[in-house]
């Protein structure tokens, strides 16, 4: 055996060796749209981003007034409202699972997370004040702590008790319910970890503390849109002539005494 023949070799088990320590590998994201000012840090400089750039682990993306940005990674999607930074903490891809880290720096964001086939993903969002990680969800994340699931679950708790070293573990499989303990949706979930279900939002204070699971508005706003009639829906129910001249004469009194306000809020760029 020759000394080229060796140093292969050699190479190849430290490569092997490399690998099985390290099983995560990191990945990047696909910006999939960009609209207005979008853009992530690198090398001490803003680089403007557009649909089908990438952003890496470890990078910062920031927009501006009026702009928002969608990222996929894998299977999930995190939309970036305006005036919000974040940075991609974590995007790495394992064996059987994958992992996103996403630090919330200001701004609003909403991640769909799904897996795909075969593949668990452990999906974190924290900023200084919470921490939310999910299986299989759609939820936002405000900067101000208010942290609302709009389906499946997510598992929110104070940002002082989050363990980054804890933080990839994949969830277990299963659905999520008002009985799923913490830990099957976030392995890494300390105790007193609060379970937010679908339709409902929790908030948090400067301090770490967490209001207790409600309703959120977008699930409160949608019932009231489902149950609320208006006077001529109300007698329409009502049958023969009488019904439909009591009708009538509700729109013809609606329409007397309805009127419209126009708003116009104009903003400095």
């Amino acid at each position: 055996m020759n000394c080229v023949t060796m140093i292969k070799k050699s190479i190849c088990v430290a490569f092997a060796a490399l690998c099985i320590a390290l099983p995560l590998c990191a990945a990047s994201a696909t910006v999939v749209s960009a609209e207005g000012k979008v853009e992530v840090e690198r090398g001490g400089t803003w680089v403007p981003l557009s649909a089908n750039d990438t952003v890496s682990e470890g990078e910062t993306v920031s927009t501006g007034f009026k702009s928002k940005a969608l990222l996929r990674y894998q299977g999930s999607v995190l939309q970036v409202g305006a005036l919000t930074r974040i940075t991609l903490e974590k995007l790495a891809e394992g064996e059987k699972n994958d992992t996103v880290a996403v630090y919330l720096n200001t701004g609003a964001i909403k991640s769909t997370v799904q897996k795909t086939e075969n593949r668990r993903v452990n999906y974190t969002v924290r900023n200084p004040v919470a921490v939310a990680s999910v299986r299989g969800t759609e939820f936002d994340f405000a900067g101000d702590g208010a942290i609302s699931c709009a389906d499946g679950a997510v598992v929110t708790y104070s940002a002082r008790l989050f363990d980054a070293s804890a933080a990839s573990e994949a969830p277990s499989e299963g659905e999520s319910n008002a009985a799923t303990p913490a830990t099957d949706i976030a392995p890494a979930a300390p105790a007193g970890a609060v379970v937010v279900l679908q339709g409902q939002a929790v908030a948090f204070s400067s301090d770490g503390m967490s209001s207790s699971p409600a309703q959120s508005a977008a699930a409160a706003a949608s019932q009231v849109a489902a149950t609320v009639s208006t006077p001529v829906e109300t007698e329409s129910v009502s049958t023969g002539a009488a019904g439909s001249a009591g009708a009538a004469a509700a729109s013809e009194v609606i329409a007397k005494n309805t009127g419209t306000i126009k708003v116009r809020v104009a903003f400095d760029d």
